[in-house]
Order: structure tokens, then C-alpha cells, then sequence
């Protein structure tokens, strides 16, 4: 709306009635292709909803949804091997993009002090540990549930606390001292007892500190100790997974099925925590598990690993074959 005494333009706020005149314009794209790109809009909603819960990373793949790196950041992915069938690829925590991973660092000299220590995940790890993990929880449906029974039937008093929660309560404290650590610097400064441009460099050190540790406990804002009433929740719930699944008719579980009974997966530097959902209905990410309780551990051998790519031979190889550890949750 233009200002005829200022010859200026201003804008309609209210004061004079808004007129809409379609069609006087060349359009850009059609009416119909406008409509087409809002309805997937609409449809990609629940999928960016997937994105903000695991922080940001949503994608197609199957592992970078449910990774999530032990120092809280999520998993990149890279090219591992490429053959004429298939190409194979590994998983990278996302804070080594700017640090480095720990190996390169000390090949140049640099210190390792803070560097996520975790090393790249390849991706038939994960699809061997998933077949191995899986198969443990549903090939003896019985053993399953008296296993769980004797882990839950003590109540919450005979709950093992995770090594999630324990993570969450060592970063709570080191976020509190950093903090107090900032409030000292700021009291030293008031009363003159350090130059300012000291106070600067370590106020910045203890700023980048705080806000590390702050996003490592953005990580872990869902996840709360079990109550009583999870406890027997998550029995009653185990009981009804057991009673309506079905065995693949080959025997291999899919990316679906993964998808399905995995909420995520914990990559720490010596071990994998798989968080299992007992509610494939309604479908989640790592953020969904709620308040994750201890169940079994088990091992996945060079000899599993080597009877995997037996069954997969359009995969590449591993030239060297480990145990992995994987300590199961529900």
C-alpha cells in the first residue's frame, strides 16, 4: 500500500481491506503442481518429526536412525568397499568430522584429550549382530520369558541401572562443575584478582565446555530410571510380543523387522547396546525408549561373523574378524 503524502510504500496492517487477485501474475509452477508438493509436504510431517527426535538426522538408512555414538553425537555414513554388486559402507561419529578421529590426531601430533575414541562401525557388524541378537530374543520364545521374568520380577529394586543412565548422571556432574567453574571465573573478574585477557581465554574454554556438554545431555532428556509400573509393563508387553510373532520363513530377519524391534543402538568404544521395543506397532528411534532396563548380554564370535558372510557372499570380506559384545535392553 503506498504512502501518497511520503511517496513511500507502507505496509496494510489492518486499515484498508485486502484484496486477493488471483491470476495476474505468471506462475511459476501450476496450481496443481503446487497442490502435488504441498501434499508431500504433509505427507514428509511424521518423517520430520523422526528428524527432530534423533536430533536432527533423519534419512533412508536403516543404521544412521538408530545409531548413536557413546559421547551422544549421531553416525555419518562413508563408503567402506565397493565391488561390481554391492557397495558396502561404515558408520562415523558425527564430532569427528570436526575433531578428527583419534588415530589421525596422533599420527600428526595432535593431542587426543576429548576426541570421541570410537572407531568406524562397518556395516556388516551391524547386520551380523542384529541377525545374532534378534534370533537370541525370539528362536526360544520361553527361555526369553523366564529370563525376563527372573531380570524384572524383583520390581524396580532388582533392576540394574543402565550404562545410559549412569552416562547421563557422570555428564550432569561435570555440566554442574563447569558451571560453578563459570561463576568462579566471573567473581575473579569482579574483584580484579585475574587481567582481562585471561579471564577471556578461559571464559571461552569453559563456554565451548559447557555448551559440549550440554548437547551431549540434549541426548539423553527422555531417557528417566525405570518405575515399578515400567517394570511390569515391560513384562506384560515382552509376553504379548512373544505371543503374535512370527519367524521369517527363511530364517533371516529384514531391514523392516530390524526397523521394527529396534529402538536404537549405542556404539561405545568396547561394546554395542541394542534397546529392543516391545511395541513394533507403534514404531520409534532411540529418543522413544523411554526408561531402558538391562536384560542379557551376549557375543557375537569370529566364527558367527564368518558363517554371516558365508550366507551373504555378494558382500566384501572382513580381513579381520573380532568379538563384538552386545548388551541387550528392553
Amino acid at each position: 500500500m503506498p504512502d501518497y503524502l511520503e511517496q513511500k510504500r507502507a505496509k496494510n496492517r489492518g486499515e484498508l481491506d485486502r484484496i486477493i487477485v488471483e491470476g495476474k501474475h505468471q506462475p511459476i509452477v501450476t496450481k496443481e503442481e503446487f497442490e502435488q508438493v504441498q501434499k508431500l509436504l504433509e505427507d514428509k510431517s511424521s518423517q520430520m518429526e523422526q528428524c527432530r527426535k534423533n536430533r536432527g538426522v533423519y534419512s533412508d538408512d536403516l543404521w544412521r536412525r538408530k545409531l548413536r555414538c557413546q559421547c551422544g553425537h549421531s553416525f555419518g555414513k562413508v563408503k567402506w568397499h565397493t565391488k561390481t554388486d554391492i557397495v558396502t559402507y561404515a558408520y562415523k561419529c558425527y564430532s569427528q568430522n570436526q575433531t578428527g578421529t583419534v588415530s589421525a590426531r596422533r599420527k600428526n601430533g595432535l593431542s587426543t584429550e576429548g576426541i570421541c575414541p570410537v572407531a568406524l562401525v562397518q556395516d556388516w557388524k551391524l547386520n551380523a549382530t542384529a541377525q545374532k541378537v534378534l534370533h537370541d530374543i525370539f528362536d526360544d520364545p520361553e527361555g526369553t520369558l523366564k529370563g525376563a521374568a527372573a531380570v524384572l520380577g524383583g520390581g524396580v529394586a532388582g533392576v540394574e541401572q543402565t550404562e545410559v543412565l549412569r552416562d547421563k548422571s557422570i555428564i550432569e556432574e561435570r555440566l554442574k562443575k563447569e558451571q560453578g567453574r563459570y561463576e568462579t571465573l566471573l567473581d575473579m573478574r569482579m574483584n580484579n584478582e585475574i587481567p582481562k585477557e585471561v579471564f577471556s581465554r578461559k571464559q571461552q574454554e569453559v563456554e565451548q565446555r559447557i555448551r559440549e556438554l550440554e548437547q551431549q545431555m540434549a541426548q539423553y532428556r527422555d531417557v528417566k530410571p525405570a518405575t515399578e509400573a515400567d517394570v511390569n509393563g515391560k513384562l506384560e508387553a515382552l509376553q504379548r510380543l512373544m505371543g503374535q510373532f512370527t519367524m521369517p520363513e527363511d530364517g533371516e530377519f529384514t531391514a523392516d523387522d530390524i526397523d521394527k524391534y529396534v529402538y536404537g543402538i549405542r556404539v561405545y568404544e568396547d561394546h554395542f547396546e541394542w534397546l529392543m521395543n516391545l511395541n513394533p506397532d507403534a514404531r520409534g528411534e532411540l529418543d522413544d525408549a523411554g526408561s531402558p532396563v538391562y536384560f542379557k548380554t551376549i557375543t557375537v564370535t569370529p566364527d558367527d561373523e564368518r558363517a554371516w558372510f558365508k550366507e551373504h557372499p555378494k558382500w566384501s570380506k572382513s580381513n579381520k574378524y573380532v568379538e563384538l559384545e552386545a548388551r541387550i535392553y528392553i
